[in-house]
């Protein structure tokens, strides 16, 4: 990412706390997720998904591009003790181990190059959860960057070789009464 990115991202966190509701996707899919497992929220920002996960039993590594959320990701996980490892991490210079995760968490950031990674990065058996923007979304709001936003069916292609368990997409309705067009898929490794 460029330093004006940096910046945009840095005063879009600052002065906020850390969590949030998670997204509504992750909290009905959490059922699929090993508990005590290790697992990765890839752009996790202040964390409402990996507050969820680590509240869930898992063992969450946070990463995120901006230094501000990460700070107060890590703030939030000390004093409720719980089991989060932010990371500060430039997704287009992170190197991801093999299989070194039991599930990977991939919510609104979409880099379409990153999805064979995640495959290698899993554990066999390991889950990758992801949700994210449609291309229909530019007509009713942010974001309008189509290389933001996903082509119908595009999500379930990017899992590849895996085992998809779920997969949806269309118009979410939200309960403060907000909608957005999203796509939403889980897919497993093979052993």
């Amino acid at each position: 990412m460029t330093s004006s990115e940096r910046i945009k991202w840095e005063a879009a966190h600052r002065g906020k706390p850390a969590g949030g509701e998670p997204e509504p996707f992750v909290a009905e899919m959490m059922p699929l997720l090993t508990r005590g497992g290790l697992v990765l929220d890839v752009a996790a920002g202040r964390g409402r998904n990996a507050i969820a996960l680590a509240r869930a039993g898992m063992h969450v590594v946070a990463a995120d591009f901006s230094a501000v959320a990460m700070r107060a990701l890590a703030q939030h996980a000390r004093a409720e003790q719980l089991a989060i490892w932010p990371l500060l991490a430039d997704f287009d210079r992170f190197a991801l181990r093999d299989r070194s995760f039991d599930a990977i968490i991939d919510v609104n950031f979409l880099d379409r190059a990153l999805f064979s990674e995640f495959a290698r990065t899993l554990k066999p058996g390991g889950i990758l959860l992801a949700e994210t923007f449609l291309i229909d979304q530019a007509q009713i709001g942010h974001p309008k960057d189509p290389r933001f936003l996903l082509k119908h069916y595009e999500l379930r292609d990017l899992m590849g070789d895996l085992d998809l368990l779920r997969y949806r997409e269309g118009l979410v309705a939200y309960p403060d009464g907000s909608r957005a067009w999203r796509a939403g898929a889980v897919a497993r490794r093979k052993s």
